[in-house]
């Protein structure tokens, strides 16, 4: 794959059956939530599909888990401030244009809901963006899209709750998702 997969957060994944149009609404937002309804819709089930939906008790589950790994301590807390953790990864179905088109718009509406962009990578064929969405100085909403026009490689994670992103390398440690601890900050 092109220069995505290095600098991107291939963080988590997930698919559906349903072709959206480059007119497809803009995915639902409330505080650090953004609904990923129509980022799964855009993937093709009959390819590789990685789909992730964790929510409160099963992420205070995980905050009480401990792994084989030293320093869970760290990521225990991040498990236990997050609401909720959602991604989708995998091929597009149909139209890149169309997929682009919705990355691009969903970047703009969250940029225009306040939501604060810390890294963005755009070049003729894919665009990768992460946001973080803020309230009383801190972080309560991390979003990933990614889009390559050239495999057609989806990603879209959000994770909602009090996030310090100097530990997210630990939540892909322990999730078995990689790329988390390339966001700019995280270790």
């Amino acid at each position: 794959m092109n220069p995505l997969r290095t600098p991107a957060l291939a963080l988590l994944v997930l698919g559906a059956s349903v072709t959206l149009t480059a007119s497809a609404e803009t995915p639902k937002v409330s505080g650090g939530y953004v609904d990923a309804t129509m980022f799964k819709e855009m993937v093709d089930e009959s390819q590789d599909v990685v789909e992730v939906n964790l929510e409160g008790p099963i992420l205070q589950a995980l905050a009480k888990s401990k792994s084989e790994d030293s320093g869970d301590h760290e990521a225990d807390e991040l498990f236990a401030k997050l609401k909720s953790i959602h991604a989708v990864i995998g091929t597009v179905k149909g139209s890149s244009a169309a997929a682009m088109a919705l990355v691009q718009k969903t970047d703009k509406a969250l940029t225009a809901a306040g939501w604060q962009r810390i890294a963005r990578i755009t070049d003729s064929t894919s665009s990768v963006s992460v946001l973080t969405h803020t309230v009383n100085d801190k972080i309560d909403g991390l979003v990933a899209l990614i889009f390559d026009t050239e495999d057609k490689e989806l990603v879209f994670a959000n994770l909602e709750g009090q996030i310090d992103i100097t530990k997210l390398g630990e939540i892909g440690r322990r999730l078995d998702v990689p790329g988390l601890d390339q966001v700019p900050g995280a270790h």
